[in-house]
């Protein structure tokens, strides 16, 4: 796109005419206005950032824990967690799905409480939140910067509370799927229970559970 776009925080005449070119180009109404057409359109055609676990870690992390999604995040998936050498310590259900709106749709993962980001980002051990039904009695994993893919773009500039965590959901056992989070990576109680236990073998140290305070206070010890 010609002229290219610096990040200035304001709609100016560039970024107006970037708007028009890109509604010209995909066969849009030309207004010149970011609406709701033109937003949905670019997210349909450029939010899946085609991200793939390159099956490595990166230098000084304890730890990695690789969760697939599929495009329908109703589908729950096999996570796998790693330590610093990619050995296979243990494999678990997780979903990854999100709020849904009004209509019943799914929300997308650039909203609030939309599916988990894919990509890569940061992982920290934390204390146990403090609502248990929502989040169980475990320690969580805190997602704290976005490294690549579009993780890189909301966490934690656009979402923070991004958790790996379980629940006390009332009328589940586990033959049955879990219920959609607000974002974050939901497991089984047990599978929560055990990847804090080998986390603390590793000698991976459980941080004070933040909140979601930013700037996040720890050095991130996971992927």
């Amino acid at each position: 796109m010609s002229p290219p776009l610096n990040v200035t925080s304001q709609y100016d005449t560039i970024t107006e005419t970037a708007v028009r070119q890109f509604q010209i180009g995909n066969g849009l109404q030309v207004t010149g206005v970011f609406e709701c057409y033109t937003a949905q359109k670019l997210l349909d055609l450029h939010m899946d950032d085609g991200y793939v676990d390159d099956g490595t870690i990166l230098p000084g992390y304890l730890y990695k824990v690789h969760v697939p999604v599929f495009h329908n995040r109703s589908v729950e998936t096999v996570a796998t967690l790693y330590d610093s050498q990619m050995n296979i310590l243990h494999q678990f259900i997780v979903r990854t799905h999100g709020q849904n709106d009004k209509d019943g749709d799914a929300l997308n993962q650039f909203a609030g409480d939309g599916s988990t980001p894919t990509g890569l980002s940061s992982f920290d051990l934390n204390s146990p939140e403090p609502d248990p039904v929502s989040y169980g009695p475990y320690p969580i994993n805190r997602a704290v910067q976005g490294l690549k893919g579009n993780a890189a773009i909301v966490i934690s500039d656009i979402r923070d509370g991004i958790l790996l965590h379980t629940g006390e959901w009332a009328n589940w056992n586990p033959s049955m799927p879990m219920p959609n989070s607000h974002g974050c990576i939901h497991g089984h109680p047990d599978d929560i229970k055990k990847v804090w236990q080998i986390l603390i073998n590793l000698g991976v140290t459980m941080h004070q559970n933040t909140g979601g305070k930013l700037p996040y206070p720890y050095k991130p010890q996971g992927l």
